[in-house]
């Protein structure tokens, strides 16, 4: 063999056995969305949580809030968006349609759990007692795509063997477009009944914007998984490896928010936990 040739072994020897250097594409600016489920502005929620994780994991984080839930899953699947924090169900769709990972979820301060419900609302004068009087009323829900203000409830309503589909059982169904929206249509009886978050309905009594003696719960579905933080897969697993290990100490850090005002700490979730939701999601849509 000549000198070339032995050359050219060795070389090709050198990259079967020597780590090869991957170039990442990874932007300089992560875009992060958020989905309306309030009035009040969730990015505001997260400014805290943000700051901490742009310090601790060394990146820079844009809040970016979009009209609906599909934008917000649209943003991530053309690659306008690299973090979210989506609702459960918007979640679902992201991971199957935009390369989405759930990776965290935000637990309030007083809570033992990331989980949380969704309540049936009425005005406090209201003579309606259980979920089953419900028929034949106006039903206030979110927006189409959300968890707990529209997905949970449709799922509760046909436990008792009603369904928005069915005209008859509704005097009419109204989407707000927000939790908030929708609690203060059923406090002003423009609607009959409200199927919301109970984060939502939480946090609003505790700014303020409603007094625990205008309203009734009528009915609170079971655990809901958490509303996840999730980022594109299409970034390096060393930069969401930093993003996630960032997010779970940023308590340790100062003050932190998230989905329904301060959190206590942020806990893994993975893309698993999921998978109730989205049998309840082909349940809803089979029926």
């Amino acid at each position: 063999m000549d000198l070339k040739n032995k050359i050219i072994g060795i070389f090709l020897g050198l990259i079967m056995i020597l780590p090869f250097p991957v170039l990442s594409a990874d932007p300089d600016k992560l875009n992060m969305v958020f989905v309306p489920a309030s009035e009040k502005g969730d990015n505001q929620d997260y400014e805290s949580l943000i700051a901490i994780i742009e310090t601790l994991a060394d990146i820079k984080i844009k809040p970016i809030r979009v009209t609906d839930y599909n934008a917000a899953v649209e943003s991530m699947r053309a690659g306008r968006a690299h973090i979210a924090w989506y609702g459960g169900k918007t979640y679902i769709q992201a991971a199957e349609m935009a390369d989405a990972e759930a990776f965290a979820a935000g637990v309030r301060k007083g809570d033992d759990t990331a989980g949380y419900y969704a309540y049936f609302v009425v005005p406090v004068d209201s003579p309606l007692k259980t979920l089953e009087d419900v028929r034949g009323q106006i039903l206030g829900l979110n927006s189409i795509g959300s968890t707990s203000g529209d997905l949970i409830p449709q799922v509760e309503l046909m436990k008792v063997g009603l369904s928005t589909k069915n005209e008859n059982d509704f005097a009419k169904v109204f989407y707000a477009g927000s939790h908030d929206a929708c609690l203060l249509a059923t406090i002003n009886k423009h609607v009959d009944v409200c199927g919301m978050s109970s984060r939502n309905f939480d946090a609003r009594l505790a700014d303020g914007t409603f007094k625990l003696e205008q309203v009734r719960i009528i009915h609170r579905s079971s655990l809901v998984p958490p509303p996840p933080l999730a980022y594109s897969t299409k970034l390096s697993v060393e930069l969401r490896d930093r993003i996630k290990k960032a997010t779970l100490e940023a308590h340790k850090h100062g003050k932190i928010g998230g989905y329904g005002g301060e959190m206590s700490h942020y806990i893994e979730v993975t893309d698993a936990d999921y998978d109730l939701l989205r049998e309840m999601d082909r349940l809803l849509n089979n029926q």
